[in-house]
C-alpha cells in the first residue's frame, strides 16, 4: 500500500492507492477496514498511528520483496515472515546469521553473530538499590560487576541458597532489578540473590550463551564469571552448594540453558522467561530441573521459533528428555488477568516434575507480569526452584 500526502500538508488526511490484489491485502491482513489504527501524517512522514499500541509505525516494501514495519516506540524494524504470518523483529536476522551468506543461514551455533540488539524492556526503569552492594571481581583480564542482595532474614548460622537473575541483551543489572525485583521474596524465602552485569560487547551489555568458534563475535567468558562469583559470594557467606539457581530474562534466558549444559554440576535449576535455549547449547552431565515462561505474541522471540532460535515446545522436549521425564506434558488452563495461560508439566515415572511451562497467550517479549491464583512470576520461579537441589526433587522443599 503506498501513502500519498494531500496537497494541503495542514490537513491529516491522507489518499491510499493500491497497487496490489485485494488478495494481496489479505495475506497480510492489512484490509484497512479491519484496522484499528488511524492513518495520519507524523512530521512530514506518512506514518499510521496504532491506536492499540499508543505508537507510531512506518510501513514499507524493501528492494528484497519483503514487507517491513518500523514501530517508533521499540525503534526496532521488523518482517513479516509469511511461513507463519508473524512479524519478525530483523534485529534477530543479523543475530542469527552467518558473516559468510545470509542467505544460507546455518542454525549451529558456532554461526551466531552478536551484531543484533535485544531491546531490555527494563531498559529505562530504575529502582531504589540503596539494600543492595554494587560488587566486582577481576576475572578473564575484565574488572565484572554484579548486584547483590542479602535477605533480612539472613542469620549466617546456616546455608542458604543463592539465585542469579540475568538481564537481557543491552540490558543492565539495576534495570533488571526494578523489572524482575525479587527482593521482598527473597526476605520470605531466605534465599541470597544476585543480578549481575553484562560485558559490552559494540557498546551492548550481552551474556556470551553459545560456544566459541564460527560466527560466535564474543569472547566473554561468562561461564567463568559466574563461576568466580559462586566462589567469592561463597566465601563471605554461608551458601548452600546444592541450592544454586539461574534465571533470566531473554539473552539472560539464553544464558540460564547455556549454564545448564556447561555447569550442571552445580546449577540445580534454570528459568527462562522470554528467552530460547540456541541451538548447539551444551548437554548436561546431570539432570537439571528447568522453568520456561514464554509469550505467543512474543516478536523478538517467536514462540515457535524461526531465523535460528529453538521453538518453545523443543525447548520443553529437549529438557524433559535430558530430565528423564516423558515428552508429553500434562496441560492446565489458568488465566492471568485478561490473558489465557496454558501450563503444562513434564514428569517422570515417580511423578517428578522436571519441566514447567506457562504458555502465555498474547504475551510479549517482556518480564511477563502474571498473577497465577496470587502468585506472580517472581513467585512461580522460585515455587518451582525450590523443589529442587543438585541431587534432584526435594521432598520436603
Amino acid at each position: 500500500m503506498l501513502i500519498y500526502p494531500d496537497q494541503n500538508p495542514t490537513k491529516k488526511t491522507i489518499k491510499m492507492r493500491f497497487f496490489v490484489p485485494l488478495i494481496f491485502l489479505s495475506f497480510f491482513k492489512l484490509n484497512a477496514a479491519e484496522s484499528t489504527s488511524s492513518w495520519n501524517w507524523h512530521q512530514q512522514f506518512p506514518w499510521v498511528y496504532s491506536e492499540a499500541e499508543s505508537d507510531w509505525h512506518y510501513w514499507r516494501a524493501g528492494a528484497d520483496g519483503q514487507f517491513y514495519l518500523w514501530k517508533d516506540k521499540d525503534q526496532t524494524w521488523y518482517r513479516f515472515d509469511t511461513t507463519k504470518s508473524v512479524w519478525i523483529s530483523t534485529l534477530w536476522d543479523s543475530y542469527f546469521s552467518s558473516s559468510d551468506s545470509s542467505s544460507n543461514k546455518d542454525d549451529s551455533s558456532e554461526n551466531y553473530s552478536w551484531s543484533w540488539y535485544d531491546k531490555d524492556s527494563s531498559k529505562e526503569q530504575t529502582s531504589d538499590t540503596s539494600d543492595t552492594l554494587s560488587l566486582s571481581l577481576s576475572h578473564d583480564g575484565l574488572i565484572r560487576e554484579y548486584l547483590l542482595y542479602v535477605p533480612s532474614s539472613y542469620s549466617g548460622s546456616t546455608q542458604v541458597p543463592l539465585l542469579f537473575n540475568f538481564h537481557g541483551f543491552g540490558g543492565t543489572s539495576s534495570s533488571h532489578l526494578s523489572s524482575a525485583d525479587m527482593r521482598s521474596l527473597a526476605d520470605e524465602e531466605n534465599f541470597i540473590l544476585v543480578y549481575p552485569q553484562g560485558s559490552l560487547i559494540s557498546g551492548s551489555p550481552h551474556w556470551n550463551s553459545s560456544l566459541p568458534g564460527g560466527d560466535n563475535k564474543s569472547t566473554a567468558d561468562d561461564i567463568g564469571f559466574v563461576d568466580a562469583m559462586i566462589s567469592s559470594i561463597s566465601s563471605t557467606y554461608q551458601i548452600d552448594p546444592n541450592r544454586i539457581y539461574a534465571c533470566g530474562y531473554s539473552n539472560g534466558g539464553m544464558m540460564s540453558y547455556f549454564l545448564a549444559g556447561s555447569m550442571s554440576d552445580k546449577i540445580a535449576a534454570i528459568g527462562s522467561m522470554s528467552g530460547t535455549m540456541l541451538e548447539g547449547n551444551p548437554t548436561p552431565a546431570n539432570p537439571v530441573a528447568m522453568i520456561n515462561i514464554h509469550g505467543t505474541s512474543d516478536s523478538d522471540l517467536p514462540y515457535s521459533g524461526g531465523d535460528g532460535s529453538t521453538s518453545t515446545v523443543d525447548t520443553l522436549t529437549y529438557w524433559a528428555e535430558q530430565n528423564g521425564a516423558s515428552t508429553i506434558p500434562v496441560v492446565n488452563n489458568l488465566s492471568s488477568g485478561s490473558l489465557s495461560v496454558e501450563k503444562s508439566i513434564y514428569s517422570d515415572s515417580n511423578g517428578t516434575t522436571w519441566v514447567e511451562h506457562y504458555k502465555v497467550n498474547g504475551g510479549g517479549h517482556v518480564w511477563i507480569d502474571l498473577d497465577i491464583n496470587g502468585s506472580n512470576a517472581n513467585q512461580l520461579i522460585w515455587d518451582f526452584f525450590k523443589k529442587h537441589d543438585l541431587n534432584g526433587p526435594l521432598i520436603n522443599p
